[in-house]
């Protein structure tokens, strides 16, 4: 075995590559990978997984994931196995690829199972953690991979582990120190894995060979009788459509495995189709457009413009922009349009044309397009990088407040789906709803908004948070908030304002959510072309008690607010957040979040949150970890809904008491990115769609 495990390692090193393209299957545990054994690949960007994988009578995994980035998987896991508890085994699996397949290198991921093992410290929890080291190649239709596993994977054991010293304690299944980061890469032993994956001409259907170095040693410890098998899986992965991955095979030679699950490239979901572009005549030699008359062709561009200024000295347009209220998610596009409106009813001596975008009263950019560059693009005698490059961009004070307007009303629908993966005692619960709300900003910065929640369906009264009903519960007593059929999920009053360049204010009272309502400020501060912002929130709230829709408890109050920062990548299609401060149960910690948008305006985020616990120990529910990922996808037009608001499937803990954050109206920063720089840089090739 050593000697093969040599020879396949020396041809991943040294062999060139002569196959691309070849699509990765999922394994059996969610990710990107053989069966039991992972690999180096990974799904395509914003790929959403979710399904569940049967083996034999041993195990049930159901998992749902994100390819949240190139070179990050997370997956989001709870299996259900045969023990004396009744339990299951919830836990997240991260991997990582630390290097892509070039010409003679392969592609080489490090990764783990129950990465953070959080849970109840139980015999058997974190029996499947663990980690590894793989490396991947391909070689004209198969994919080989070869790695070294730690913890569960190194059951099987055979190599010495080469970290020696605290790393070479023994892992035991029922030892609450072998899961969780003090566990990582630690046991006596490890072990190598490795497998073979060929792509079959026929389209879509691939056979898998792998050998596993999993001993299956917390199976034997719970039944001595238990025979492990062959340390040998066959089987195969069918797509027969892109978004539909079937999975069949035999482990250890005993054990029927069947695995059916979705995967889902958000990147390719269709998006609502914008109106036709608006034209642009020759220049006016007569009487030009009123104000009126180019804000009025604006809207009915399908232009979210709140002013018009246009005279013989200047054209300016103000946009108050919104994603899920225009459905167009490509800013470049619909400053183009804008651009296009204002070209067609300025006079003629006009040269500047100014588009000032913003959002709920606060400002955005300024940015002054030529209008000869533009005529030319139009005439396919030009570009948007030629426009580009004569373009200025300023903050929108520079252009001033738009002129007064009428009060702006919004309606948004929002089902949504949330359920967790993350409890012991219950594998899947699940609550269902759809907000309604309705807001009207009767002047530039002032926001009145109200919602209402609508029960659709729940049965978190299973969460194991019922079982040890907490003293003062933050989110623990969720069940009690479920059962209702409707109740008012907001009513608050917000003010927002732009005081100076690149710094933004909330000021907000009311009912800001489900649980709890009181009052609260926020800060933002982000240069105009910048890609980093910083913010500060603080409040004060109440407990809204579930019987009682329009008062709060006195008796229950809670101070909590953070620091957050702020990271967007080019376009700012990817931020990446970094939050610390005080939760709504008095813990402290931090929360990081990673979210990709598309141009579709489809969202996939994931965020994990690490605190104290409350009462500055080990939460009593759940741990002190609250995780989850979530897809967010636009309605769209369609003749029965509104043009607002969106579909949102979560998977989340549900129910917890550590690390809960307060779910605050119109957040400065998700409500200023449409108005931003960023993601109209992003888009800037489409400015002329």
């Amino acid at each position: 075995m050593n000697r093969l495990a040599t020879t396949i390692a020396f041809a991943l090193l040294t062999a060139p590559l002569h196959a691309e393209g070849l699509a990765p299957s999922l394994s059996d545990w969610g990710g990107a990978g053989l069966m039991l054994n992972p690999t180096a690949r990974m799904m395509p960007e914003g790929t959403a997984t979710g399904g569940v994988t049967l083996v034999g009578s041993l195990h049930r995994h159901l998992f749902a994931g994100a390819q949240l980035l190139p070179w990050l998987e997370v997956t989001a896991r709870d299996t259900m196995y045969p023990n004396w508890w009744g339990l299951s085994d919830p836990g997240l699996d991260v991997k990582v690829r630390l290097l892509r397949e070039g010409p003679w290198w392969p592609a080489v991921a490090v990764g783990g199972r129950d990465v953070t093992g959080s849970g109840y410290d139980l015999p058997g929890k974190g029996r499947f953690a663990g980690e590894y080291v793989v490396l991947s190649r391909r070689f004209w239709n198969l994919d080989a991979s070869l790695g070294l596993g730690w913890g569960r994977f190194a059951g099987g054991g055979g190599v010495v582990n080469p970290l020696g010293g605290r790393f070479a304690h023994d892992r035991d299944p029922n030892d609450p120190r072998s899961r969780g980061p003090r566990a990582w890469f630690t046991g006596r032993e490890i072990a190598p894995f490795g497998g073979v994956e060929w792509h079959t001409p026929l389209r879509g259907l691939s056979l898998k060979l792998e050998y596993s170095g999993d001993g299956m040693r917390a199976e034997r410890q719970d039944d001595p009788t238990f025979v492990r098998g062959l340390p040998v899986n066959v089987g195969l992965a069918y797509r027969p459509w892109p978004w539909l991955d079937i999975g069949a095979g035999v482990e250890q030679g005993k054990r029927a495995v069947l695995r059916l699950a979705v995967a889902l490239a958000l990147k390719d979901v269709p998006a609502a189709r914008p109106l036709p572009p608006p034209g642009v005549g020759p220049r006016p030699e007569g009487r030009p457009a009123t104000s009126e008359e180019v804000l009025g062709d604006a809207r009915a561009a399908g232009l979210p413009a709140r002013g018009a200024v246009v005279t013989r000295e200047r054209a300016v347009l103000w946009l108050d922009t919104d994603d899920e209220d225009t459905g167009d998610f490509v800013p470049a596009r619909i400053l183009g349009r804008a651009a296009r409106v204002l070209a067609d009813g300025a006079p003629a001596e006009i040269e500047a044309l100014t588009v000032v975008t913003g959002a709920q009263g606060l400002d955005g950019i300024a940015v002054t397009l030529q209008r000869r560059e533009l005529e030319r693009a139009l005439r396919r005698r030009g570009s948007a990088e030629e426009i580009l490059r004569t373009a200025r961009v300023e903050p929108a004070s520079a252009e001033g407040p738009p002129p007064p307007g009428r009060a702006v009303w919004r309606f948004t629908l929002r089902p949504t789906l949330e359920q967790s993966l993350f409890e012991q005692g219950v594998p899947y619960a699940s609550r269902t709803y759809t907000d309604a709300a309705l807001s009207v900003a009767p002047w530039r910065g002032l926001v009145i908004g109200g919602g209402v929640r609508i029960n659709l369906a729940s049965s978190v009264a299973l969460l194991d948070t019922q079982a040890l009903p907490a003293e003062q519960p933050v989110r623990s007593d969720l069940a009690l908030y479920t059962a209702r059929v409707a109740g008012i999920e907001h009513l608050h009053a917000s003010w927002l304002a732009s005081p100076a360049p690149g710094l933004h204010t909330r000021l907000s009272v009311g009912h800001f959510e489900e649980m709890f309502g009181g009052f609260g400020a926020e800060a933002l501060y982000q240069p105009p072309t910048a890609r980093w912002a910083a913010g500060l929130d603080l409040n004060r709230v109440w407990k809204r008690p579930a019987w009682d829709a329009w008062r709060v408890d006195g008796l229950d109050g809670h101070t909590t607010g953070h620091l957050s920062l702020y990271w967007e990548s080019d376009g700012a299609a990817r931020t990446a957040v970094l939050r610390l401060g005080r939760y709504l149960g008095g813990d402290w910690g931090g929360t990081a979040e990673l979210a990709h948008r598309f141009d579709n305006g489809v969202r996939l985020s994931a965020q994990m949150t690490w605190t104290e616990g409350p009462d500055g120990g080990q939460s009593r529910i759940g741990g002190r970890l609250d995780q989850g990922i979530a897809l967010v996808v636009p309605i769209g037009e369609r003749p029965w809904l509104p043009d607002g608001g969106a579909l949102e499937v979560a998977t989340r803990t549900l129910g917890r008491d550590a690390g809960q954050r307060l779910r605050t109206p119109l957040p400065l920063y998700e409500t200023l990115v449409p108005a931003g720089y960023g993601r109209l840089a992003g888009t800037w090739s489409r400015l002329l769609d």
